[in-house]
């Protein structure tokens, strides 16, 4: 169990009444006392005696319980870390930042909205509408969160150079995430973790321009949502990113994960 299973553990033991110590991610005696007492209490719903179960065993049943309580699919309580425990626990991370379950993947259907009108992805649209691709020109919005450049950690900025056209936008949905995540989990979701903005190169993969050579794309966390990543690989196409994603489309940005299922990383202001 990691730092943040742990985490979600001792949210679910405070919840109940069992836990009364920080959120430190530490399964130490006063967490596993609290685990203790939830399996001495529920042991009629579990899948068979919890007797000769270990700690870690007894923890994870406690979290199969809570999705249980919370009505969310986590598989039977036996106490076994698999793959719908692991969908389950997903689901009460956004369960407890949200108060409801999360939407089912399949569900989540990118916003059609584009309340700026941003342009078609082709060269043609983007050139007629902002011009040029160039590096003159691009303003700095500030980010309300520190930046750290992903593929150098020992550096950061606090500041992201785009395309003046786009710059009101990314500012207003920069501001909306910070307002709904918080510094904390921000960087727990690894919202900090800056990939690049401007970049006049072609597109990886293809022939004509990147969006990035007009700056007005970002990459965010590249290395757990790298180009051919699918849904069922990328960071980005977890439950909890959900509100991520609204920011972003009510806005009219695409996220290319959302649209075509690939290079989850990656958000731009044209239209696919």
């Amino acid at each position: 169990m990691n730092v943040r299973t742990i985490k979600t553990l001792q949210q679910v033991l405070t919840a109940d009444g069992r836990y009364a110590g920080p959120m430190n991610g530490v399964r130490d005696a006063a967490t596993e006392a609290a685990v203790a007492a939830v399996i001495g209490a529920r042991k009629a719903e579990l899948t068979e005696d919890p007797g000769s179960w270990s700690p870690k065993r007894r923890a994870i049943a406690c979290l199969q319980l809570a999705c249980k309580d919370r009505g969310i699919p986590a598989g039977p309580a036996d106490g076994l870390w698999g793959p719908q425990t692991d969908a389950g626990v997903e689901g009460l991370i956004v369960f407890l930042d949200t108060g409801a379950p999360p939407v089912a993947w399949r569900d989540r259907v990118p916003s059609s909205a584009n309340p700026n009108g941003w342009p078609m992805d082709t060269e043609a649209d983007l050139r007629a509408f902002y011009g040029p691709p160039t590096d003159a020109g691009l303003v700095a919005v500030p980010c309300p969160w520190r930046l750290a450049i992903a593929w150098d950690l020992s550096k950061s900025t606090g500041s992201i150079r785009v395309h003046p056209k786009v710059a009101d936008s990314l500012r207003r949905v920069l501001d909306r995430v910070y307002a709904h995540y918080g510094e904390q989990r921000i960087r727990e979701l690894r919202l900090h973790l800056y990939g690049g903005s401007y970049n006049n190169r072609p597109m990886r993969g293809g022939t004509r321009l990147s969006t990035h050579a007009w700056g007005i794309a970002i990459d965010w966390d590249p290395e757990r949502n790298r180009l051919n990543w699918n849904h069922e690989r990328a960071g980005f196409a977890r439950p909890e990113y959900d509100a991520w994603w609204q920011a972003w489309e009510d806005e009219g940005w695409v996220g290319l994960g959302r649209h075509k299922n690939f290079d989850w990383m990656h958000v731009q202001a044209a239209r696919v």
